[in-house]
């Protein structure tokens, strides 16, 4: 869609919505962790460091799969050999660790990439009936989670995340949506994918708008240059929040610890010599550039999980932890 013409339609949208539905509020942004539960001696312990970063919510990641990019059936992860994290049990167990922490949920139902090499923003089929076999399969999917996320007294709930082909699908989307809402009475976004959030019609549908954050920064050597090349990005959310009527919510956003990290943080593949100040100062960027913005709703950093700093790859990979970059956080995260 083009530019001016998403701006134009979805003000009218926000508008009708706004009319019919009140916005949910919310005071300040929200201070989120995104925690990975996938071992089997995560413990309330877990909870309370996250709690002590200053952090007032946590994401949880339920997982489903398809046979191939191109097949309209979506599967929950289920069996006895399915990582503890990924079985309702796991998520409510989780769930409960952080409500006694003090923390709120959001719970970010995400399709895994498949067997077949391809990503989630690469879902599409072939006709249309192929779409309404995979709408049916993933709306039992999602609605499975939804009554989870009722269950663990969850804050929000996201109805999907990257899924860039489904997007332009608007009718089918807004009757998802109204699904989702009849099962659970907590606010609800979608974790767009950081290149195409501005193309999403039915964000009125929706409490906030989702961006996957991982924005391609180039390389910079220092702050100031890491925060200019932010300010098109800035501009072009807070157009899209106006537009829409909503606040943005970073779901997700996060860089690992090594050299040119900031040039392609979306590429999950650790490489490059170790640079902990790279990463420090990408998440001052961050925080500088949106944390008092009013149209800005919070970050979920990518990525907290126990015993981290002894896992393979630790030095170089996305968690902050016993690094610089946690310390950034912390220092934000505590402040009023």
């Amino acid at each position: 869609m083009h530019r001016r013409t998403f701006l134009a339609a979805t003000a009218v949208a926000a508008a009708a919505c706004a009319r019919s539905r009140g916005v949910i509020p919310a005071a300040g942004p929200q201070r989120g962790i995104g925690f990975d539960g996938y071992r089997a001696d995560t413990t309330q312990a877990d909870f309370e460091a996250i709690r002590d970063l200053g952090a007032t919510h946590v994401a949880l990641f339920p997982y489903g799969r398809m046979p191939s990019h191109m097949e309209p059936r979506v599967d929950r992860y289920r069996g006895p050999d399915v990582d503890w994290s990924l079985t309702d049990d796991g998520l409510l167990a989780l769930g409960a660790m952080a409500r006694r922490a003090g923390l709120r949920v959001l719970l970010l139902p995400t399709l895994a990439d498949f067997v077949d090499g391809h990503w989630r923003g690469e879902v599409r089929m072939s006709d249309e009936a192929s779409w309404e076999q995979w709408f049916a399969s993933y709306r039992a999917f999602l609605l499975h989670y939804a009554d989870l996320a009722a269950r663990m007294r969850a804050a929000g709930l996201s109805v999907g995340t990257e899924l860039r082909q489904t997007a332009p699908l608007e009718a089918r989307w807004r009757d998802t949506i109204a699904l989702v809402r009849e099962r659970f009475d907590g606010w609800l976004t979608y974790a767009a994918n950081w290149d195409d959030y501005d193309r999403v019609p039915w964000w009125d549908a929706l409490d906030f708008i989702g961006v996957q954050a991982y924005f391609e920064l180039g390389e910079p050597e220092r702050l100031d240059q890491l925060v200019a090349a932010w300010e098109p990005i800035r501009v072009r959310l807070d157009e899209v929040s106006t537009a829409t009527g909503r606040r943005v919510i970073f779901t997700e956003i996060g860089y690992k610890s090594h050299r040119g990290e900031t040039v392609h943080p979306w590429k999950w593949e650790i490489e490059g010599e170790q640079d902990l100040e790279l990463q420090r100062l990408a998440y001052e960027a961050a925080f500088q550039t949106f944390w008092h913005q009013p149209w800005f709703a919070g970050f979920y950093w990518w990525k907290w999980r126990p015993g981290a700093s002894s896992d393979p790859g630790y030095e170089r990979d996305f968690t902050p932890q016993e690094k610089p970059a946690e310390a950034v956080i912390r220092r934000y995260y505590s402040s009023g």
